[in-house]
């Protein structure tokens, strides 16, 4: 009895908490051979594990306040869009170096009819009080400081970018030929600006707002046909679909949001898409909301 307990506790503290060792010394040496220190020893195994389960239970609850949200954004014809090629017209040495060059505007998946680029993010209900989106503590500060968009060989790469408020967009040029980065979202919000790039050069952007309605448009005015996204958000709760078509938003609030769908074409549902659709995260458990499609 005594043996299964010290194992059972021991189990919660590694999964569980870090504070529990001192009392579940697995490989502590084996104390005098007394009934009265096994007394004792058996005690202390059944309060340590008594104060792991009450770290389970807290930590069952906790879990209860965050879900995962993940989904499909699906093609919603029958007969997929045919790849358009661009018209190179300028720089054909090296920008077809590698390839004729296609649009990204609908890069749909010819296995499962996903599509790529598609920013997906969580909003409030737009009649609800309150209008922040609680954070999770694990996503309350930045990890990542800095987030790259190149133009390698007359494209953007990458094509959706999605960040948050705070973060530093890197505009690189790793190409051997000159371009410019044109960018401009709202102009009450996110201004832009028309920089030259030379060769392998680059420069940061440090000053984007969040703006759920209007994304930071992307271009090259050298090269016409050249086009990226970028979006803004106050809160982590945004993805990019891959090229599946999937995302997946981990650690988000529990309880009923707006699901917003864009992409180059514009919102999932049209102009009543730009309010989001209903959703439901559950606690502690991830919702998945299946296929949903999109139409041009």
């Amino acid at each position: 009895m005594r043996y299964l307990s010290a194992i059972g506790c021991a189990a919660l503290y590694g999964l569980l908490t870090a504070g529990c060792n001192y009392c579940c010394p697995v490989d502590a040496p084996a104390p005098a051979s007394t009934e009265t220190t096994a007394l004792k020893s058996e005690s202390g195994e059944a309060a340590c594990c008594s104060a792991c389960l009450e770290v389970a239970a807290v930590a069952a609850d906790a879990d209860k306040d965050w879900g995962t949200i993940k989904g499909q954004i699906v093609y919603g014809r029958d007969k997929l869009p045919e790849a358009v090629e661009l018209k190179v017209d300028k720089d054909q040495q090296h920008c077809l170096e590698k390839g004729k060059l296609f649009s990204e505007e609908w890069v749909v998946n010819k296995d499962n009819k996903g599509i790529r680029w598609v920013f997906v993010w969580l909003a409030p209900d737009p009649s609800a009080a309150k209008k922040d989106i609680p954070i999770h503590p694990s996503l309350k500060e930045i990890k990542e400081k800095k987030v790259t968009i190149d133009q390698p060989c007359c494209g953007f790469v990458p094509h959706a970018l999605a960040i948050r408020e705070g973060q530093i967009v890197v505009a690189k040029n790793s190409a051997p030929i000159a371009h410019n980065f044109n960018y401009a979202g709202h102009p009450l919000v996110n201004q832009g600006k028309n920089q030259l790039m030379p060769p392998k050069s680059e420069f940061e952007i440090d000053n984007l707002r969040a703006d759920e309605k209007f994304p930071v448009s992307v271009s090259c005015n050298i090269h016409g046909w050249m086009k990226a996204y970028v979006r803004v958000f106050n809160h982590p709760y945004f993805a990019v679909t891959n090229e599946k078509g999937e995302f997946e938003i981990k650690n988000a609030p529990a309880g009923d949001w707006r699901l917003k769908i864009w992409h180059d074409s514009g919102w999932r549902g049209g102009a009543m898409g730009r309010d989001g659709e209903k959703i439901t995260i559950k606690g502690g458990a991830a919702t998945d909301l299946g296929k949903l499609e999109m139409k041009p």
